[in-house]
């Protein structure tokens, strides 16, 4: 590594430690499978012992959940895609959306959303049209919220929606809308950690006798959308920003985790009916590596309960 590159990574470090926890104690919790199951894909050419770090931040798994939703009349597949991080150069670009289509193609969506940090620091517009240019289409629609990035990164919802609205791609900020003519709501909030997020706004006027599918960046807004609309049938929160830790050490769970991250490092979470999925995300922050963490898509099968 050369010395810039070096120091580069060494300040990113010193300010993600920052901006976070570590050793959490809430990293030391097992993640659990989906309520309904969980398949995740052998990763084809998966990295040796010594190969980990660096050449694990490309060695994409592919998890598909199926999840039991109470009042939901007819089955949704769900494509998340979380924490991208888009930087200098096509090649990330090209190889995430990539990514992407494949996971499509094996398990075509109903649905397709971006839970946030689609972009960190050093993004271009160029770039992120080509990206989203790139993503397959849903015949519900895709959706996306802002995360913390897109707010530390100069893509404040002035710029970003009009971008996303270039692709078709609807950003929701505590705001809510119904799909299948109103069976289903689909509520997204503003970043917990970075904007000014409202969840009252957003689940204001949600129809009471109908499930819903929240899209929040940051975990940590879980237990407070599950006090405002745990009169709903049933709930699926999808949230990102913790990359899973990025780096976990076995028998210890992740060095760091960021702050909007509560108690939620990875995976499932919640009973029946109001579930949270962690995404862990697709790029990395603070550091170029990943360490028993992998980048990973998730293809979620809402089936009625």
């Amino acid at each position: 590594m050369k010395p810039a590159d070096a120091w580069r990574t060494l300040r990113g470090v010193i300010r993600g430690v920052r901006r976070g926890e570590t050793f959490p104690p809430a990293g030391r919790v097992p993640a659990l499978d989906a309520p309904g199951g969980t398949r995740r894909t052998e990763r084809r050419d998966a990295p040796a012992p010594g190969e980990r770090g660096t050449r694990e931040m490309f060695r994409v798994e592919h998890a598909v959940h199926d999840v039991p939703l109470r009042g939901l009349a007819n089955p949704l597949t769900v494509l998340q895609v979380s924490d991208v991080h888009l930087r200098d150069g096509a090649a990330w670009a090209e190889r995430t959306a990539r990514w992407v289509r494949e996971a499509a193609e094996a398990h075509p969506p109903d649905l397709l959303v971006l839970t946030g940090d689609v972009i960190t620091r050093g993004w271009d517009e160029a770039q992120v049209r080509a990206w989203m240019g790139a993503l397959p289409r849903a015949p519900l629609g895709t959706f996306a919220v802002m995360g913390n990035w897109e707010h530390w990164g100069g893509a404040p919802p002035a710029r970003w929606a009009p971008l996303c609205a270039e692709h078709g791609v609807t950003l929701l900020r505590d705001a809510h809308v119904p799909l299948r003519d109103g069976a289903l709501t689909l509520i997204g909030t503003e970043d917990l950690l970075a904007g000014p997020a409202d969840l009252d706004a957003a689940v204001v006027g949600v129809r009471p006798d109908a499930p819903a599918l929240l899209l929040s960046h940051s975990p940590a807004a879980f237990p407070a959308l599950r006090e405002r609309l745990g009169h709903l049938p049933g709930t699926l929160t999808l949230a990102g920003h913790t990359h899973g830790g990025q780096v976990r050490l076995p028998g210890v769970g992740p060095l760091f985790l960021p702050r909007g991250s509560g108690a939620y490092p990875w995976g499932w979470y919640g009973e029946a009916p109001h579930y949270l999925f962690v995404h862990r995300g697709m790029g990395w922050s603070v550091a170029p590596v990943r360490w028993r963490a992998p980048p990973e898509v998730v293809t979620l099968r809402v089936v009625p309960a």
